[in-house]
């Protein structure tokens, strides 16, 4: 009898040794969780000088008859489809913008993206990501335009308006 009392008050003793820990670990994820609000600081534009340029071009030629989105992420208008490898697919997708994409007004389909190139997109890392980014819009049917910096964006925009329509 006396061994029965013994071993319930040691499953009682690691029974409350085990809830206090799981209480203190508990305790110690939300407070890794916690946010510190001073990493954060609102950026002072959207855009840089070239795709301000290029977004007020594209506004002045497309605005009337078609919605003019800027920075839009690649997952807001591709999704994967459903099976082996939807989640390493969406993984490739899901932290990249297109520039620009031109919708239409009624529907808010996707139409054309446009991708502003600068110097940066020499690089080999920028070159695979671009690659990969072109065949997945060519996949998809969704044509893609490359505008690079310093070109005439009147000019370039007109032309790919045309070439819309």
């Amino acid at each position: 009898m006396f061994l029965h009392i013994t071993m319930q008050w040691i499953f009682l003793v690691v029974l409350v040794i085990i809830l206090l820990a799981l209480k203190i670990l508990s305790h110690r994820r939300r407070e890794a969780r916690a946010v510190d609000f001073l990493m954060f600081q609102k950026r002072d534009r959207v855009m840089n000088t070239s795709e301000q340029k290029l977004f007020e071009e594209l506004q002045r030629v497309f605005g009337m008859e078609y919605i003019v989105l800027s920075k839009v992420r690649i997952e807001d208008f591709v999704e994967t489809r459903n099976g082996d490898g939807k989640y390493g697919a969406r993984g490739r997708i899901k932290s990249r913008h297109v520039d620009f994409l031109i919708c239409d007004k009624i529907t808010t389909a996707p139409l054309l993206a446009i991708e502003l190139d600068g110097g940066v997109h020499n690089k080999a890392s920028v070159k695979e990501r671009d690659s990969f980014v072109d065949e997945l819009y060519h996949s998809i049917s969704l044509p893609i335009q490359h505008i690079y910096v310093g070109e005439n964006f009147g000019r370039v925009v007109a032309e790919v308006k045309s070439s819309l329509i």
